[in-house]
């Protein structure tokens, strides 16, 4: 049953966008997407309620994903920015130094379609991301659609990897494969922001947790292909640099003696400086990646909490610009904290390498000054891999429902219509709730009808 269900609303939401691209503005458009949204929801907590097999997690992964394989970008247009990146470097300029507004012509379809903030904007991804960037640019040009389909290949390798990950490392801890492949792959997050979405996050984490999951097998050369997977995933955005931390600590805990520990330090570093310098001689603009990785911090995110003090601000008079810098500030220093507290205890054996990961993610996410959806899976993916108490379970899964359905699907221009939201979104609560009405009733029945037997 929730395999189907997820593959209707998956069928929903990808014709409601569509029609949102034929039909700017159509709440009616909107309000079939998000139903779809709220379908594959319910069908993935009626999955997640319970143990899965992997084939059956897996069934579902594909039977959701399929519909989306052939939407139009969904929840934000970066995919569209990450074309026009590619081809300002492939026309031999740093896209780390120049927007696509500077690097490409006026008229160009890719660089009508980019957000605003990102046409005059640098590409604050890292080095690796260029070179597929660049690749892209090589075969599509111009063409947005083949350029789409490239970027949405790429997101089906990535969550192939991330799916491989996460049934090792929850093999490692004792966690279900199916289980854990069901609430940390197939998840609605994923689906809109990886598949949907094709977010260099998708590719970032493969690389991460391909590198975990290589890294802590306890082998000198599998932390050395752990630590350059890692260092990959760092090169394509920087979060990722917090797994070549959680890998130095796992191996100082597995070394014993102090010339040991230091040694495998040093080889966690010499491994990550190594990958940088050759995908830098590879990648000529590697250098300049750094100087614009803040760009992303620049944007209002009205998810992130620390930006919540700026709005208090303005609501009750005071500065928001001197709350936001403080709230950020605060933001920056607790995260920090409560990471090093999170590697203190994984040094010390009270946690694993892996949740410590999760929780180190967790904290920059939430205390960061930017939050979108998908960033969550930074920390949700990995601690989908270990064992959790039914009520921290319970929460995650809360968080990933309500963080699926905050944001609608952005294959249309919604700004200033708020009316038509909220007449999509009670369209959609309605639709949603029939349905789940409608399951209730027949799976009471099915009850009564085996009992009578």
């Amino acid at each position: 049953m929730p395999t189907v269900l997820g593959a209707a609303g998956a069928v929903l939401l990808t014709g409601g966008a569509w029609a949102v691209v034929l039909r700017p503005g159509s709440a009616l458009a909107l309000g079939a997407a998000v139903a779809g949204m709220g379908l594959v929801v319910v069908a993935w907590l009626l999955l997640v309620r319970a143990p899965v097999v992997p084939a059956h997690a897996v069934r579902a992964l594909l039977a959701w994903a399929a519909p989306l394989l052939v939407a139009p970008p969904l929840f934000s247009r970066d995919v569209y920015s990450y074309l026009a990146q590619g081809m300002v470097a492939l026309g031999g300029a740093d896209p780390h130094r120049t927007g696509p507004a500077a690097g490409l012509p006026a008229g160009s379809p890719v660089l009508v379609r980019v957000d605003g903030y990102w046409r005059g904007t640098p590409s604050p991804y890292g080095p690796v991301t260029d070179l597929w960037q660049k690749a892209v640019a090589a075969v599509a040009g111009d063409g947005v659609v083949v350029g789409v389909a490239a970027y949405r290949l790429l997101a089906v390798v990535a969550v192939a990897g991330i799916a491989w990950a996460v049934v090792r490392l929850a093999r490692v801890h004792g966690v279900p494969p199916g289980t854990a492949l069901a609430w940390g792959v197939a998840n609605p997050l994923v689906l809109w922001h990886v598949v949907g979405g094709m977010h260099n996050d998708g590719p970032m984490l493969a690389l991460l947790l391909l590198g975990l999951a290589v890294g802590l097998c306890g082998q000198r050369a599998s932390l050395v292909a752990g630590t350059a997977l890692v260092a990959l995933g760092a090169l394509v955005k920087v979060p990722a640099a917090a797994g070549l931390v959680v890998l130095a600590v796992a191996a100082i805990r597995s070394a014993s003696g102090r010339a040991h520990r230091w040694a495998a330090v040093a080889l966690v570093a010499g491994v990550s400086v190594v990958v940088a310098l050759v995908v830098s001689a590879v990648e000529v603009g590697a250098g300049s990646w750094l100087a614009a990785v803040s760009a992303p911090g620049q944007l209002f995110s009205w998810m992130a909490p620390t930006n919540w003090a700026a709005a208090l601000a303005g609501v009750l008079g005071a500065d928001p610009v001197a709350a936001l810098t403080v709230a950020r500030t605060v933001g920056t220093v607790l995260a920090a904290v409560l990471a090093a507290g999170v590697l203190v205890a994984h040094a010390r054996g009270r946690t694993t390498a892996t949740t410590a990961l999760g929780l180190v993610l967790g904290a920059v996410v939430v205390l960061g000054p930017v939050l979108h959806p998908w960033y969550l899976l930074w920390a949700l993916t990995p601690l989908a891999c270990v064992p959790h108490r039914p009520r921290p379970r319970a929460v995650l899964t809360g968080v990933v429902a309500v963080s699926a359905v905050l944001v609608p699907p952005l294959a249309g221009d919604f700004s200033g219509r708020p009316g038509q939201l909220v007449a999509a979104y009670a369209g959609a609560l309605l639709v949603v709730g029939v349905v789940v009405a409608v399951l209730v009733r027949t799976r009471a029945r099915a009850r009564a009808a085996t009992g009578s037997c």
